[in-house]
């Protein structure tokens, strides 16, 4: 994976059942072709039809994103970084230096001060064009997943493990909230994560847990899951409901939240990855990864990870007429708060 501190372009391009990295200089990561086969022809001579590729290509995907399929084994994601639902006015960050704290995380007792959506998030988040294998494989032996992006969801926006800052602490677990008034009398809450489990660490904006605002864009409350994403290794990941719309708990999923069952897609069954509704331990996101991905993958792709100690430090290093300016946010009660690294 490429990464431009000018551009924010990455590309993941998989063949075969292995994930390889290519550069990337722009939106598009290669070419234009778009094949329209999903069927292989095997050393008998007998073709064989992707199940995989095929029901990538039924996916309703979100209006943020496009998506092709440069070849049978391909599937190319170019998305323009912003999440496809109604994010909060504000969020919380971790703070540093004489940030004013408003809240604490619930587990690691981070300290937190509050940033605007609009003028400190939403301007650093940058688009990507993905590219991955969509012809999966399973593994001999399962990998666990790295920091950084696992996966992509079906709004563009990027799939993480449960784990943030010290790899250790699920990120949804030590969430935390401020509640004020703001400058028009509305009363705000602010969140470290999300209603959609979901946050930006000064670039990617991602999920650590069932996103529920992009679940909800094809699922219905109480029907069977549909597929939200694409995993690195290929797989795709599910909400957190069977083909019956019954709840799936942890003890039905493997160590690396899979399971081999029956979907809208797959009504036959096939094997794929599921965010548990409700879960705030090490199993709200993927763990491990059951089909092949290459170490390289890996390590390219954990270039995005949730580093809190440098969350919008660009913004932060931002020069304007060749000085050096801060990030600030005019607050309801006429503070001027300095933005947080998160």
């Amino acid at each position: 994976m490429h990464i431009s501190s000018r551009s924010g372009r990455i590309c993941l391009s998989g063949l075969a059942a292995t994930l390889l990295l290519v550069p990337c200089v722009a939106i598009g990561c290669g070419g234009s072709t778009v094949s329209s086969s999903t069927s292989t022809t095997t050393t008998s001579g007998s073709t064989t039809t992707n199940e995989y590729a095929e029901a990538y290509k039924s996916v309703t995907w979100g209006s943020t994103v496009t998506v092709s399929f440069p070849s049978s084994c391909e599937i190319m994601i170019t998305t323009s970084g912003q999440p496809d639902y109604t994010p909060n006015a504000y969020y919380l960050a971790p703070a540093t230096g004489s940030d004013t704290v408003v809240a604490h995380t619930a587990v690691t007792d981070t300290p937190l001060t509050l940033i605007s959506f609009a003028s400190m998030i939403k301007p650093s988040l940058q688009g990507s064009t993905v590219t991955l294998n969509d012809c999966p494989t399973a593994a001999g032996t399962t990998t666990a997943t790295n920091l950084g992006a696992i996966g992509y969801l079906i709004s563009g926006t990027a799939m993480f493990n449960p784990f943030e800052m010290n790899g250790a602490t699920p990120a949804v677990a030590d969430n935390a909230s401020y509640t004020f008034t703001d400058s028009l009398g509305a009363q705000q809450t602010a969140y470290f994560l999300d209603q959609c489990d979901s946050h930006s660490n000064g670039m990617t904006w991602h999920a650590h847990g069932n996103p529920n605002c992009v679940i909800s864009q094809v699922d219905t409350g109480t029907g069977p899951s549909h597929i939200i994403g694409i995993a690195l290794d290929g797989f795709p990941i599910y909400g957190g409901r069977d083909i019956n719309g019954n709840v799936i708990s942890v003890s039905q999923l493997d160590a690396c939240n899979g399971i081999t069952s029956p979907t809208p897609e797959f009504p036959n069954g096939a094997f794929h990855y599921v965010l548990p509704i409700g879960v705030v331990t090490k199993y709200a996101s993927i763990n491990c990864y059951r089909g092949t991905v290459s170490t390289t993958t890996m390590a390219q792709a954990s270039k995005l990870a949730c580093n809190m100690k440098t969350m919008f430090a660009m913004l932060k290093n931002k020069r304007e007429n060749g000085k050096r300016a801060e990030a600030t946010m005019v607050m309801p009660d006429g503070r001027v708060m300095r933005g947080g690294a998160m």
